[in-house]
């Protein structure tokens, strides 16, 4: 088979691949975070969002005052990109997740092809091919690419929708490299100089989608150093419009901190821009991530166990046998392959392979060191670093092909073998993906890896509520407390179900044990407003919501309810005032807007004689 012809069909295998595997999911619920990150996010609905509304300073604490997730204004000014794309599906068919996945899967799509590209030129070009034969091309360069495609560990990054960070940022990461290829193998400067300013621009776009493309320009000189044959101090001057642009991230994160910290940032602050925890969190996530790496080498290499929200062990010091034996391997892993490499450094293989491990570990590193993130370990970190392993599986595999050569029978079990792994890979993907099915399957399975994980307790009772399921539901809360006296959220989210029920005396003692543990909660404090109110309590309700807005001044249910109150009991002015302020915050809905016109009607009407209010 010709060249042309063989690449024509590994991309038709790949895209038909790709789409067999992931094409079921298309009807599938958003979860998790893809309810904080999107479907109840504003910022994302809103085209202001792409110039900051304004005003960067105030954007940059929105989520924060709004009472959201104080992530939310981060994310989002540190991948404007993503979010872009997120807009547009939202635009073009509101919050349904249909044509969110159906983008998500054509970028891990593009993506496996993208690598198939890479490896096939970069086999092709380098000056070490050797004697290298076409089917070995081949074997690496397809082989890696359905690795990468079909193996269960890259569900999350896929069929979690919000997860297209990830995928998104592999994308442009993968782009950038393979424009660079192009623009040193075209024989036309002016060809050469398009390519290489669309590998800049790819970077730059990339940079904006997913801060791992930090790692960049770095991989481009190594891959011309270490498989193109090129001398590093020339691999790093054509790499030098690329290292160019690392200060965008960095600024991007100083400029965000400064907004947040009132003017004043550190670096420091600038690390921990994503810590929730305090300063000892970043230290002990630190010393955690070592045996966290080897975690998804584990995984990759046998990936049973997965699992969305991992209760993983935190690592508290540097004495601690996980965290010094876990950096001695990795070291291991480092010097070994480095040495293998040394023995023969013109043979492509064995370059590549070195090159492969120095990818897995540059490309997790920012995620994977210094910088404290929220989770200790996700599988989705995993996505980009996993092709390295998938490239050097790839090219050991075929090693050992070519090395029993003289055994006929070698390189069809090698083959095989191969071939029998993507399958298995395939069919743990397919199965992977039912538990992403719903909301009650997700956190089922997580809570069933986890038990003793607050946050899957917490969604698992939540799903159980929402699917018409309030015992389930109820069970889950009651474990968290036992688990966790002190989670306020748990007391709330029994406090909201018993509300909705009707049964306002029993959320009223639920409601407040949890204030006894979180005096300052104003979610609390709306809930038990809506008890007291339940009950024919007014005042004491009043008095609830007027706290929750003492603790948030952002409150706009406590802001409604006060105005309703007000308007109830005729105190118009009170009343137009708190649901002005309710408006000011967030729009009001149909309901509220036709109080308020109302109670503007009695207030221009009042001297010329006794209007009466309608009830809401």
């Amino acid at each position: 088979m010709s060249a042309s012809r063989f690449h024509a069909a590994a991309l038709g295998i790949i895209v038909a691949t790709g789409v067999l595997l992931y094409g079921h999911t298309l009807s599938f619920p958003f979860v998790f975070d893809d309810h904080v990150y999107l479907v109840d996010n504003p910022l994302v609905k809103d085209a202001r969002s792409f110039v900051f509304n304004g005003d960067f300073v105030s954007f940059s604490t929105y989520s924060r005052r709004m009472g959201l997730d104080p992530d939310l204004s981060t994310n989002f000014i540190l991948r404007p990109f993503a979010y872009l794309t997120f807009y547009i599906n939202y635009a073009l068919d509101g919050m349904r997740p249909r044509w969110f996945r159906a983008v998500n899967i054509a970028i891990h799509c593009s993506n496996a092809v993208l690598l198939f590209l890479i490896l096939s030129r970069l086999l092709r070009a380098s000056p070490k091919r050797g004697s290298l034969s076409s089917f070995s091309e081949g074997f690496i360069a397809l082989g890696s690419a359905l690795l990468f495609l079909a193996h269960p560990l890259q569900t999350e990054s896929v069929t979690y929708v919000v997860q297209r960070f990830t995928s998104l940022g592999t994308f442009f990461y993968l782009l950038t490299i393979l424009t660079w290829l192009l623009s040193n193998a075209s024989e036309s400067g002016t060809a050469s100089r398009w390519f290489r300013c669309g590998s800049v621009a790819a970077l730059v776009i990339g940079m904006l989608t997913k801060e791992f493309l930090f790692t960049a320009p770095f991989m481009i000189a190594l891959l011309a150093w270490l498989v193109m044959d090129t001398p590093l101090k020339t691999a790093c001057k054509r790499a030098l419009p690329h290292f160019l642009c690392l200060p965008i991230i960095p600024s991007l994160i100083v400029l965000t901190a400064w907004a947040q910290h009132h003017g004043s940032a550190s670096v420091s602050a600038a690390l921990n821009i994503t810590n929730p925890y305090g300063p000892d969190y970043q230290y002990h996530y630190a010393l955690t991530q070592p045996s966290v790496i080897l975690a998804y080498v584990r995984l990759i290499l046998l990936p049973y166990g997965l699992n969305l929200d991992p209760d993983y062990p935190m690592c508290t010091s540097p004495l601690q046998p996980r965290f010094f034996m876990s950096a001695l391997a990795i070291l291991a892993i480092l010097v070994g392959s480095w040495l293998w490499y040394r023995q023969r450094q013109r043979g492509v293989r064995r370059s590549l392979i070195f090159f492969s491990v120095l990818w897995f570990f540059l490309t997790v590193a920012p995620d994977s060191s210094v910088v404290p993130l929220p989770d200790l370990m996700a599988e989705h970190r995993s996505y980009l670093p996993s092709i390295g392993a998938f490239c050097a599986l790839a090219c050991v595999g075929d090693l050992l092909r070519t090395h029993f050569s003289h055994l006929r029978a070698a390189h069809h079990v090698i083959v095989a073998y191969a071939g029998a792994w993507i399958v298995a890979l395939c069919a743990g993907t397919f199965f992977r993906h039912e538990v992403w099915r719903s909301e009650i399957a997700i956190w089922s399975d997580t809570v069933a890896k986890s038990p003793n994980k607050l946050r899957p307790l917490l969604n698992l009772g939540t799903a159980y509520y929402e699917h018409g399921k309030p015992v389930e539901a109820a069970a889950c809360f009651h474990r968290v407390i036992q688990i966790a006296p002190s989670c306020a959220v748990a007391y709330l989210n029994l406090g909201k179900m018993m509300n909705a029920a009707g049964k306002f005396q029993d959320a009223l003692a639920v409601l407040q044990a949890g204030l006894r543990h979180a005096p300052d909660d104003p979610d609390l404090h709306f809930e038990l407003g809506v008890s007291q109110c339940g009950l024919g309590q007014i005042q004491e309700g009043e008095k609830s919501f007027k706290r929750a807005i003492q603790h948030r001044a952002t409150h706009v249910r406590s802001h409604l309810n006060l105005g309703l109150i007000y308007a109830k009991s005729r105190q118009y002015e009170q009343a137009l005032e708190y649901y002005r302020k309710a408006d000011a915050l967030r729009p009001l809905d149909p309901q509220s807007r036709q109080i308020v016109s109302q109670i503007e009607t009695v207030l221009r009407q009042r001297k010329a004689g006794p209007v009466i209010l309608s009830g809401p």
